[in-house]
């Protein structure tokens, strides 16, 4: 349906999502914001974790078992996502997901979308199960893969309307694994509408480092005395919603020179106004430092999905591997800062000339316009 026809029926915009990891929430509100955000839209949006209509104590052991892995047992769960890359195994886990199938049924009968976009993979498989045993449920159905250039291929094997990619590493990826060229879409990112407005912070004194640290309390007490000593160089400190992180780190008095911040919804704010982030390379993240134009140090590597992303940054000449012993990152942070932070600038140049801080706008309008016709 184009935006330019004017609808006096709205257009629903259903957007399928899960609670494994941050990434997934984040493209989907995002781009749920992006559509609202369009005087042109007569739309209504519903954003929906179908787990979240399975048998709660289930849908929570799954939530919990993919944060312990990550942080915990990333070689195991670096078994797990290869095994799901392999053909046949997520196509015969059919009877494991009928009540996850069932939900997702459920969704589109009651919502009646004009079109569905789904920013996880396994969404895919139940909906083409969906549509053989209820064609009339059949609807554009679209999968906004976030994250890139190595990519399970759990995100694109099922056959649906199309994918949307964050850039052409990702879509070369799909290419040569066979998938159609009218069925890739390269349309970035699904960041905040904020990013539009931010402006990148240039070369100054103090240098900022925004850090987010992940793995143990213990790791990122030793990573913040080490950084502490260096000169012209503050660190703020973003732990999120770990409280034990946060708690260990105000105990030990750090950072010295910085801010320790627990849960916030500013990031995009702090991106913008740091020099430098040194944290994981989830897909959001990744893609949100770009929009921010901020260089990415990776400080932990989880296997499988994140790869991917750290092999961009490298690529791309973004940022840098900085996994490893904490003395890792502050060799980096010491040769990007250096020489008046010729290195830096470099990561500098290479992000302004990739970053789509408008991509949630434009995946929303692509969206609007593949919906079924009135």
């Amino acid at each position: 349906m184009s935006l330019s026809s004017q609808p006096t029926k709205k257009t629903r915009v259903l957007l399928l999502t899960a609670s494994m990891g941050d990434g997934h929430n984040t493209a989907a509100r995002n781009i749920q914001d992006a559509i609202l955000a369009d005087p042109r839209a007569n739309a209504e949006v519903l954003v929906a974790d179908p787990y979240t209509r399975t048998n709660p104590f289930v849908n929570r052991l799954v939530q919990s078992g993919y944060t312990m892995a990550i942080n915990r047992y990333p070689r195991a769960w670096k078994v797990v996502f290869e095994l799901l890359s392999r053909r046949g195994v997520v196509e015969g886990m059919g009877p494991m997901l009928a009540e996850l199938t069932a939900a997702v049924r459920s969704l589109i009968q009651e919502f009646r979308p004009d079109v569905i976009a789904s920013t996880y993979p396994v969404f895919s498989f139940l909906n083409a199960k969906i549509r053989k045993t209820d064609p009339a449920l059949k609807v554009p159905f679209f999968t906004v893969i976030t994250d890139s250039t190595l990519i399970n291929s759990a995100w694109y094997r099922c056959p649906c309307d199309g994918s949307i990619v964050a850039d052409e590493h990702t879509a070369d990826v799909l290419r040569k694994d066979g998938v159609p060229e009218q069925k890739i879409h390269v349309l970035g990112f699904p960041v905040g509408l904020q990013f539009e407005n931010l402006s990148p912070l240039e070369a100054s004194q103090p240098w900022k480092i925004l850090f987010f640290p992940s793995g143990t309390s213990a790791r990122a007490i030793t990573t913040l005395r080490l950084l502490s000593p260096l000169k012209n160089v503050c660190v703020d400190v973003v732990t999120g919603r770990r409280k034990s992180t946060y708690d260990a780190l105000a105990a030990a008095g750090l950072p010295k020179k910085g801010e320790l911040i627990g849960w916030t919804d500013q990031m995009p704010e702090l991106m913008s106004s740091h020099h430098l982030f040194i944290g994981k390379a989830g897909g959001a993240t990744v893609q949100e430092a770009i929009a921010a134009q901020i260089p990415f140090l990776v400080s932990h590597i989880v296997p499988g999905q994140e790869e991917g992303n750290i092999a961009f940054i490298e690529q791309t000449g973004i940022g840098a591997l900085a996994a490893g012993p904490p003395e890792y990152i502050l060799h980096h942070v010491e040769g990007a800062f250096a020489n008046d932070g010729n290195i830096w600038h470099a990561w500098k140049k290479n992000l302004a000339a990739i970053q789509k801080p408008s991509a949630s706008r434009a995946i929303a309008t692509f969206l609007l316009d593949h919906a079924i016709a009135d």
